[in-house]
């Protein structure tokens, strides 16, 4: 019987693996899969569920020289010891580690997954070192995938003239539609936790609580709201990011001191958070993509987002969600008021919301594109 070949899934901490959750498991029945991730509890509880094996390398998020070193090194000896017919490199910093490595040891198939352009949201020389990276990335690559077909555009015009791919319609895993679709929770027994009343309007965001996902412009245009309307709340669910980009220290002050805004951390379980909610907000800088957009439309949620890269994919006006120019406080807050004014068409659009998650980001439709296209790569070579 002949052996499987060894495919290498790559990213800098472990809770990126979850892009692919399922996926992994049914690529591991074609290929010999393993999972490499800076070294975590949820390394090792990721690769048990999707049945993988796994190997921890400590990758740093941040620039650090000599950190980086070690971790390109402890990559070049693994692939010269296991000789891997395929890695999937994603992430900024395993992506550029991983795919070097990949270059200088002839893995064959070196395949860079770009979920998103980190340098969009830098300035100056840290803008130009993070652009460079990317340069270098695509370069070391054999095969590029783009989570979306704007992010695919982007890097053909600013850093390679490679043919990129989009899988399915974008989005690297696409939605498990009737985890979503079939959830439910008892919103009073919810509500009451929260101390949020029947009456109360409910905006929420979900994602990482940094300056680059506009969390200074929403906290604040809340807040300024709040102080006319006491019949709103703000959920925010997410965890902060000091060490890479903290927010102001009066989004925090305001978050903490503000009893309308309900700040619950990281949760495993989004959807009952979701379920709360009248509209979403995301007035993010940068994206790949827009997964939690898609997570919030799949819960019937419309939404209230940036005009930028990825989300312009996913948004319809007026159908499913609203768009806004990025870094805009004063257009944020006035179509914050705006929603709140309009509460029976936001229940109209919830079918709309739904279906178009269904008949485009279907999971079992990116996993059948996905499996297929990592065939045809191995299969041309």
């Amino acid at each position: 019987m002949k052996s499987r070949s060894k495919f290498i899934l790559l990213t800098t901490v472990p809770i990126s693996l979850n892009f692919f959750r399922d996926q992994i498991s049914k690529l591991n029945d074609i290929y010999d899969v393993t999972l490499v991730s800076s070294p975590s509890s949820l390394l090792i509880e990721i690769a048990s569920q999707e049945n993988v094996a796994f190997r921890a390398i400590k990758i740093n998020r941040n620039i650090s020289l000599i950190n980086d070193l070690k971790s390109l090194l402890n990559l070049v000896f693994y692939f010269l010891k296991i000789n891997p017919a395929i890695i999937h490199c994603n992430t900024p910093k395993a992506s550029l580690l991983g795919l070097l490595a990949g270059f200088l040891t002839r893995v064959p198939n070196r395949i860079y997954y770009i979920h998103g352009l980190r340098y969009e949201g830098a300035k100056g020389l840290k803008r130009k070192l993070l652009k460079g990276m990317e340069k270098v990335a695509c370069f070391c690559a054999t095969d590029i995938i783009a989570v979306s077909n704007g992010i695919k555009i982007k890097a053909n015009q600013e850093l390679t003239s490679k043919t990129i791919n989009v899988i399915h319609n974008g989005s690297a895993n696409g939605m498990f539609i009737d985890e979503y679709v079939n959830a439910k929770y008892n919103k009073k027994i919810l509500r009451e936790e929260l101390c949020i009343s029947e009456e109360d309007f409910v905006y929420g965001f979900i994602g990482r609580l940094v300056g680059d996902k506009g969390i200074n412009e929403l906290v604040s245009s809340f807040d300024s709201l709040n102080q006319k309307n006491k019949q709103i709340k703000l959920i925010l669910v997410g965890s902060y990011e000091d060490d890479l980009d903290p927010l102001e220290n009066s989004t925090k002050f305001t978050i903490e001191n503000n009893p309308n805004i309900i700040y619950v951390g990281f949760q495993k379980d989004v959807k009952k958070y979701l379920s709360l909610m009248n509209v979403f907000v995301s007035p993010s800088y940068r994206e790949g993509f827009g997964l939690s957009l898609l997570e919030a439309n799949l819960m019937g949620i419309p939404i209230i987002a940036s005009r930028i890269t990825g989300y312009e994919e996913i948004i319809k006006e007026d159908k499913n969600g609203f768009l806004i120019p990025s870094k805009n406080k004063v257009l944020l807050q006035s179509k914050m008021s705006e929603v709140y004014l309009m509460q029976n068409k936001l229940v109209e659009m919830k079918e709309f919301c739904i279906n178009n998650v269904i008949e485009n980001y279907n999971h079992e439709d990116v996993l059948r594109k996905a499996i297929h296209y990592y065939k045809s790569i191995t299969l041309s070579k």
